[in-house]
């Protein structure tokens, strides 16, 4: 190669170099362990905050996530800890201050996901495209370590950290089929116009993964969601209503009316039923939304407090496992209306422009692709499909002010806004 024609080599941009970092990170973390989410969402939010100049892209979402942390704030030890004369010049002080976390992470997160945003087409496909190869990689990895009894992992633990058992092994890589499942859709988005047989490959260890470490929610999530992606697809309008509003009522009644449902669920006697039928993990869960809920029908507005969840003892061990449980039991109903806004203004952005009309007025369409004419993926349906799945395991599984699972759903969404890029046609 002469100087002069690599010298005309484009050298990558420094977005595309931090995110280029950063899904590197991601990947390690996937299989190494979840709570390096926070750290790598950090790294690269820390290393991407000029993009907060692009903040007025959140509208109105970020508004009441803001109002929402503000509420956080109101209800944490803050308020006690400065009436009490704790001595806030002490680092000790401050690390006790939970809600510190918690309002710092969206500083970084938000960054992150602004760059994504903002990320040129060809970048975001190169980044994508290694992505989906890592992906495929990642879980052919999991699926034949699960089926050795997490012996690799074993090894890599007690080589570069300490010796862990079996069991507790395990319980680590199937951890990473949570990743798996938030990521398939984003992955499928990027690599829609490419080979389909990485398609059913991703698909299939996708599938796999979950079945073969035993994590039960992340299947349940995939189940769910290419089910929600099938309908978006197929039924875009019901009853004259965008399917994106209908799941925006959906959720939003689901948030609010959680801890009423468990309880009349309770008070009916229902939970006994069932429980003969469920695998001791899912009972364990039920005994613990129905003593949350009690607690939540005493202080129904305010909640207990911030973080409160882990200072009830054993009926609840360290959260609930339930987004909504948990907000109306920490932060009250006025908490709990906020985080349901929150959920259904973002279902309403991804719906924005969908159709309000029946399908048929929109044949044309289809037979402009038979005359040639390019027609740019819909991302609408699997934007939609990987909020299910998140939503399906915030329901079910962690605590929803975990640092690596806001990571985790920090990064799942600034690859989501790359494969969106990736995919449109330039």
């Amino acid at each position: 190669m002469t100087p002069t024609k690599a010298s005309k080599l484009p050298l990558p941009s420094y977005t595309g170099v931090i995110m280029g970092i950063t899904l590197v990170f991601l990947a390690l973390f996937t299989y190494a362990g979840p709570l390096g989410y926070a750290l790598t969402a950090t790294f690269g939010g820390l290393l991407l905050l000029g993009y907060w100049r692009y903040a007025g892209r959140f509208g109105w979402i970020g508004v009441v996530l803001l109002v929402l942390l503000l509420w956080l704030v109101s209800r944490s030890t803050l308020l006690y800890d400065l009436n009490s004369g704790a001595d806030f010049s002490q680092y000790k002080t401050w690390e006790d201050q939970e809600w510190l976390k918690v309002m710092l992470q969206p500083v970084w997160y938000g960054a992150l996901i602004l760059a994504a945003w903002s990320m040129k087409p060809k970048t975001a496909s190169g980044l994508m495209t290694g992505l989906l190869y890592a992906y495929i990689g990642l879980c052919g990895l999991i699926i034949v370590d699960a089926l050795s009894g997490a012996r690799v992992y074993q090894a890599v633990s007690a080589a570069l950290y300490q010796p862990i058992r079996p069991d507790l092994a395990m319980v680590k890589v199937s951890l990473a089929t949570y990743a798996f499942v938030l990521l398939y859709w984003p992955v499928m988005l990027a690599g829609e116009h490419r080979f389909r047989i990485l398609k059913l490959i991703a698909l299939a260890a996708c599938v796999l993964a979950p079945l073969v470490t035993g994590a039960s929610a992340p299947l349940l999530a995939l189940i769910v969601s290419v089910t929600v992606f099938w309908v978006a697809r197929r039924f875009p309008v019901v009853g004259g209503f965008s399917i994106y509003k209908v799941m925006a009522t959906l959720v939003g009644f689901k948030i609010l009316f959680t801890p009423l449902i468990i309880d009349a669920i309770r008070r009916l006697g229902w939970g006994d039923n069932v429980r003969q039928f469920l695998p001791a993990s899912w009972d364990a869960r039920l005994d613990i939304w129905e003593f949350a809920v009690q607690k939540i029908l005493q202080k129904p507005f305010l909640g207990w407090g911030f973080d409160s969840s882990r200072h009830f003892g054993k009926p609840i061990p360290l959260h609930p496992h339930n987004m909504s449980i948990q907000v109306g039991l920490e932060l009250g109903y006025i908490g709990l209306f906020l985080l349901a806004a929150v959920w259904v203004l973002l279902i309403l952005r991804i719906g924005r422009g969908a159709p309000e009309a029946p399908v048929e007025a929109f044949v044309e369409l289809s037979e402009l692709s038979t005359a040639g004419a390019p027609i740019q993926t819909d991302p609408r349906p699997y934007a939609l499909a990987t909020l299910s799945a998140v939503f399906v395991i915030a329901q079910l599984s962690f605590g929803i002010w975990q640092e690596w699972w806001l990571a985790l759903m920090a990064l799942v969404t600034a690859i989501y806004l790359m494969a969106r890029t990736a995919s449109q046609k330039v």
